[in-house]
């Protein structure tokens, strides 16, 4: 039932506050699967379901999924502060036997593509978890230091969804009536 049990985690290392029960919300030859919460009463996990169903176009459950992404939309500029000038970190080797996932998932689906004149470079890292899922990461540490700091950080979504637990759900179609 969950898959995450040996360590109780979800996705990015988050946890959950309430059991979860596994749904499956794609169709019968292309199966989604995705978690509500195990403590919802059978008429709401119902509506749940269909809602996520009806609307599951709207997630992207593999890279091949978001080929292509509208430049306006995930393309932005980086303040720099003054006196820092761009560094690029020396090139590491990559495992020769990760590189075959990597190009088969991310630079196929036009996810990533090659940059030839940077004026930033940083690592790129990667490597398979334990559950053997590729892992990637970038090392940002020049970057960090040259950009100022956000007046207005971004709050840690594990915090949002603590704060929403134990909150009544409001289905949909009471807004319908």
């Amino acid at each position: 039932m969950d898959r995450f049990a040996d360590d109780g985690k979800l996705g990015q290392g988050f946890t959950s506050a309430d059991d979860l029960v596994e749904v499956d919300i794609g169709s019968g030859d292309k199966p989604r699967s995705t978690f509500i919460s195990a403590k919802l009463n059978y008429e709401c996990k119902q509506q749940l379901t269909e809602l996520l169903k009806e609307y599951k176009d709207c997630f992207a459950w593999d890279y091949i999924e978001m080929p292509g992404l509208d430049r306006s939309i995930v393309e932005h500029r980086l303040p720099i502060k003054s006196g820092f000038r761009p560094h690029q970190q020396p090139a590491r080797r990559c495992n020769p036997n990760i590189l075959p996932d990597i190009k088969a998932k991310l630079i196929e689906a036009k996810f990533i593509r090659q940059c030839r004149y940077a004026e930033w470079m940083s690592n790129v890292v990667s490597v398979y978890k334990k559950n053997g899922k590729l892992w990637v990461c970038i090392d940002f540490r020049n970057l960090n230091k040259a950009t100022p700091m956000d007046g207005y950080p971004m709050l840690v979504a594990d915090l949002l969804v603590d704060a929403a637990a134990g909150h009544v759900l409001v289905m949909l179609d009471c807004l319908n009536g």
